[in-house]
């Protein structure tokens, strides 16, 4: 797996600053498997009822949030390359302008929520520990439970207020919830992503083996190339296993994290020209290498 930003809780410029990303809660259901090049999110049928509890929940979350109001339509969503269905719904103004989305969960729990548009703060900015108390309110307004210390980051419009998932004392990479607020502190944006975990295993391997393993993969890949890598960290984390280092696996990472030691390799030389730096993912328990990433 190729990326520049390993992160499903990401900013987007191509609707003003919206949210993307965020794991549903809801599993596919014989869903075909994601083929890369394919469009990975697809509509399909929607009952009354599941309709009707949809928006129900979208206006109570609206009411929560101080979502911008508007005429409400509902669609159920399958995503293939995140293996999860949601209800997504779309509230548009007067003139038919989207105005804010929200998405749930089968369940009906709460998976993304966004005011769409810029919203050019008049009033005066919030400092960082207002920005931590803003948001964790919108969190319990919203129904979503958070614990420990959010990480505070200031943007250029605002603020991002986040707090990691952990489990058994490892990062889950890639899961959490995120908050997007404007300068004033006012509510922009909610993501939530909690997927499924694997059982850890009851043995784990030292780090130092899968260090071993890691530099004998990338020597595979790199050849003699590979001299100009080295180990730079190696922790514990649940990790969704990819195509990283095996062409002939899945497509789309997989629905279930495993715990595994991330061991992230620097470039130097001539590798450095082409490489930010690589990383190889090793099942906890018995070393098998379960995916990775590919920093350009």
């Amino acid at each position: 797996m190729r990326t520049h930003i390993p992160s499903r809780l990401l900013v987007l410029t191509a609707v003003g600053v919206g949210l993307v990303g965020a794991g549903a809660t809801g599993s596919l259901q014989a869903a075909d498997p994601f083929v890369a090049g394919q469009t990975s999110t697809r509509a399909v049928a929607l009952g009354s009822a599941d309709t009707g509890r949809a928006l129900d929940h979208a206006a109570g979350l609206a009411r929560a949030l101080g979502l911008p109001a508007g005429t409400r339509t509902v669609e159920r969503l399958e995503d293939r390359f995140e293996h999860r269905v949601y209800d997504e719904v779309v509230s548009r103004d007067r003139t038919g302008r989207a105005v804010a989305v929200a998405r749930f969960g089968t369940d009906g729990r709460v998976v993304m929520a966004v005011a769409l548009g810029w919203h050019g703060a008049s009033a005066r900015a919030v400092a960082r520990e207002a920005a931590a108390r803003h948001a964790e309110a919108f969190v319990r307004a919203a129904g979503v439970g958070v614990s420990g210390t959010a990480a505070v980051r200031p943007l250029s419009w605002g603020w991002s207020v986040q707090w990691s998932r952990t489990a058994d004392g490892a990062p889950v990479l890639g899961d959490g919830v995120r908050v997007l607020l404007w300068t004033d502190g006012s509510f922009h944006g909610l993501a939530v992503s909690e997927r499924p975990l694997a059982a850890a295993p009851r043995h784990r391997i030292a780090a130092s083996r899968a260090e071993r393993l890691a530099q004998r993969t990338v020597a595979r890949r790199y050849g003699a190339s590979a001299k100009d890598l080295a180990v730079e960290s190696t922790s514990l984390a649940w990790v969704a296993p990819n195509d990283a280092w095996n062409a002939a696996a899945p497509d789309a990472p997989a629905a279930s994290l495993r715990l595994a030691w991330v061991v992230t390799l620097r470039a130097d030389g001539h590798l450095a020209h082409r490489l930010r730096g690589l990383q190889v993912w090793l099942d906890a328990g018995d070393g098998s290498i379960v995916g990775g990433d590919v920093m350009e």
